[in-house]
């Protein structure tokens, strides 16, 4: 059986490894990992998905920065009810989430249409400011595609 929870301790690096499954630069994650709000799925006292939801400067508006599911427990359904939990624990603060995912993550973009999320944008060049080059599906990842979906 699988607990979601928000996760209300101060020990957020514990989870770099799932972090690291939704994006792949660790000093980007970095960034954000003690900000806004962490949401875990665990299963037998195991975190096996993390999402973490930070406000953005129109506080109306919550970005999800990192949702990760760990690679034996895909295909389960983990990550969709996480999404459903997070706008669950959302509805009080927040009336639209925005994601953003890489130009070429094709599996990802299905996975939010699949979830209720639309297209609202592109971040132009986003993935130049990366460390290393990303490759998704055989393409240098390029551009951010932004989705949107309210709460």
């Amino acid at each position: 059986m699988i607990k979601y929870s928000k996760y209300t301790g101060n020990k957020r690096d514990q989870y770099m490894r799932l972090f690291l499954i939704g994006d792949e630069d660790e000093s980007k994650v970095r960034e954000y990992i003690n900000q806004g709000c962490l949401f875990l799925a665990e299963q037998s006292n195991t975190a096996v998905a993390v999402a973490i939801v930070v406000p953005t400067s129109d506080g109306n508006v919550g970005e999800l920065k990192n949702i990760a599911v760990d690679a034996k427990a895909q295909g389960q359904g983990i990550g969709s009810k996480m999404i459903a939990y997070v706008f669950e624990q959302a509805r009080d603060r927040y009336n639209t989430i925005l994601v953003g995912t890489g130009d070429a993550d094709v599996q990802n973009i299905l996975f939010y249409l699949k979830n209720g999320f639309r297209f609202s944008g592109i971040k132009k060049d986003f993935f130049d400011e990366y460390k290393e080059q990303i490759i998704s599906n055989g393409v240098v990842l390029k551009d951010m595609v932004l989705l949107t979906k309210k709460v």
